[in-house]
């Protein structure tokens, strides 16, 4: 069998190398054709450039007044420029038919007409892009694009005219085939890393996307090379070549990832903009519904001559094909929507994202964590049996097969539903937060992760202790609204107290005018007397109240500057005394 699929490359080739040798003369025919037609090749070919200049002339500037006066934004744009371009091949196509009697010649520049339209739809968005570092890959796009529209262009000239097998194949060759390929995969090459960078956006460095995205440009340089050498096999061993559906899909397969990082950067910022949680699902949808749709036109050129060879029906496939990418769709929205609403809840320091000050959340920020993860494993689940029911498969048994697995983990797990249970009810008594700083029987620390069977707390020191909910036992709480701060000065025994208690009221008026203080300061620092009298020395109290967690800087603040007032009013702070043990002689 490999003998003669070599020896059918061998005859094909040498028949095409010999057509090619004869080319020139099958060129020399096909003018004398067209001036037996009563046709100037001249005239015509004056004609066929001019009538495709005019095509890309109309359709660019169609398309930029249109998109000029809406200010459309980049989908609307696009289908601006698909818009003008079809105004145009409908006005090409009447005003040729009331011009042009000859009907051979009305099609030839009508398909030029066309094939210029859609190049122009291409072509120009490429060349004029907005983002700099991308410019000159997308220029050399657009200039392999619009020559391989140039040689389509005329090579459907040829075809109408029935030119010679040998022509045609030597045009379609070296005119649009190989300058297509060499184009692309220079333009890929040449400019890897900043297509690269594109396609990784949002990826985490190490992950499998960042990964793709860097070998990417040699994936779709290789997509090209295959698809002009499967083209070139087809032509060699004389089947009927299938170049439009391998270019099409050629395209869809190019033009899917930038798409998606396209519409993921227009869902990523909307789902960013306030109050755009919709508009950011709506987004996110969207990028599955390009991607099945590319899916979908490539299944439809390739997989169903399969299905008719198979003998299945297309019309029970595409149907149940569209029912479940319906449901698919809406699972997706409801996702996204969920996901976009947890990014939103879910507490962030302000500034730099490295500080180690806890954030203390609220109660939904604290609970929307494990709501939306039930939420998602909830779409998870109820979208895969919905898809199984629809292909036609019982999911009775699979459910009935769950639910006693689930059964008898919870018999046999008995300390584990003890944690989920009292994780749920301190949840429900808001006993803690995230971000709050806790105490319990075991560790202490702050909230640092809350899963559904335990709580995460981070030490100040560093350690991260991980407690289940059912070994917490009792909670100090030491974040919530308010706390009391009292604090000992030692003074001489002769010490004026009432001029104390006047020094720390003026104090206390001090720190409550500081407006960097004063936001978190509910009660002003004052004097409480004396709290004892220890071995020849006053021990002064005083105290202050002020927000939860907020208490430190003001407490920095009232050290400092009691120690300055009071050495400015000869008030000496004194040593606590130390007790030193007598040794008996």
């Amino acid at each position: 069998m490999l003998h003669r699929f070599s020896m059918l490359i061998e005859d094909g080739l040498a028949a095409r190398f010999s057509g090619w040798q004869s080319s020139g003369g099958a060129w020399h025919d096909f003018v004398q054709g067209l001036e037996a037609a009563g046709y100037s090749p001249a005239l015509l070919a004056l004609g066929i450039v001019a009538m495709c200049l005019m095509a890309i002339a109309a359709t660019a500037l169609l398309a930029g007044a249109i998109i000029g006066r809406s200010r459309a934004r980049p989908l609307l744009s696009a289908v601006a420029w698909f818009a003008a371009a079809l105004l145009v091949v409908l006005a090409s196509w009447i005003l040729l038919l009331s011009v042009v009697s000859d009907p051979v010649l009305r099609q030839v520049l009508l398909n030029c007409v066309v094939i210029s339209a859609a190049g122009t739809v291409i072509c120009v968005p490429l060349a004029t892009g907005r983002r700099s570092i991308f410019r000159s890959w997308r220029r050399d796009l657009a200039v392999a694009i619009g020559i391989a529209s140039g040689g389509l262009a005329i090579l459907a000239c040829l075809r109408i005219w029935n030119a010679a097998d040998p022509l045609r194949d030597l045009f379609a060759t070296f005119g649009v085939s190989l300058p297509f390929t060499v184009l692309v995969s220079a333009a890929y090459l040449r400019h890897r890393r900043p297509v690269a960078k594109a396609l990784s956006f949002g990826s985490r460095p190490g992950s499998f996307r960042r990964k793709l995205a860097a070998i990417w440009p040699w994936i779709a340089v290789a997509i090209v090379i295959f698809a002009f050498v499967f083209i070139q096999l087809d032509l060699t061993i004389g089947r009927p070549t299938r170049g439009g559906l391998l270019l099409i899909s050629l395209l869809l397969a190019l033009a899917g990832p930038h798409l998606d990082v396209a519409i993921e950067r227009r869902g990523w910022q909307a789902a960013r903009s306030q109050g755009g949680e919709l508009t950011g699902a709506l987004w996110r949808t969207f990028r599955i519904v390009a991607a099945s749709l590319i899916f979908a036109v490539l299944a439809i050129l390739w997989l169903l001559p399969i299905l008719d060879v198979a003998g299945i029906p297309r019309g029970a496939v595409l149907l149940k094909a569209a029912e479940i990418l319906m449901l698919v769709l809406v699972i997706a929205f409801c996702w996204n929507w969920v996901a976009i609403m947890a990014a939103r809840i879910r507490p962030h320091a302000p500034g730099d994202q490295h500080v180690t000050t806890a954030v203390i959340g609220t109660r939904l920020t604290t609970v929307g964590p494990l709501l939306v993860g039930l939420t998602k494993a909830a779409l998870l689940t109820l979208g895969s049996l919905t898809v199984l029911v629809m292909l036609g498969i019982n999911v009775w048994p699979l459910v009935t097969g769950l639910s006693i697995f689930g059964l008898a983990i919870g018999l046999g797990s008995q300390t584990l539903v003890k944690d989920v249970v009292a994780g749920l009810f301190f949840l429900v008594d808001d006993a803690f937060r995230h971000g709050e700083y806790i105490e319990t029987s075991g560790a202490k620390g702050t909230v640092e992760r809350i899963s559904l069977r335990s709580v995460s707390l981070r030490h100040p020191r560093g350690p991260v202790a991980t407690i289940p909910f059912g070994q917490i036992g009792k909670i100090l709480n030491f974040s919530r609204e308010w706390v009391v701060e009292k604090m000992m000065f030692r003074v001489a025994l002769d010490t004026d107290v009432e001029a104390v208690r006047k020094l720390f009221k003026k104090i206390g008026q001090e720190i409550a005018e500081d407006p960097e203080l004063n936001a978190d300061l509910i009660e002003p620092f004052k004097s409480q007397g004396i709290a004892a009298l220890e071995e020849g020395t006053l021990v002064i109290r005083g105290k202050y109240k002020a927000r939860a967690g907020r208490q430190f800087q003001i407490r920095k603040a009232i050290l400092s500057k009691v120690r300055t007032t009071l050495a400015e009013n000869d008030i000496k702070l004194v040593p606590k005394p130390l007790h030193v043990p007598q040794m008996d002689s």
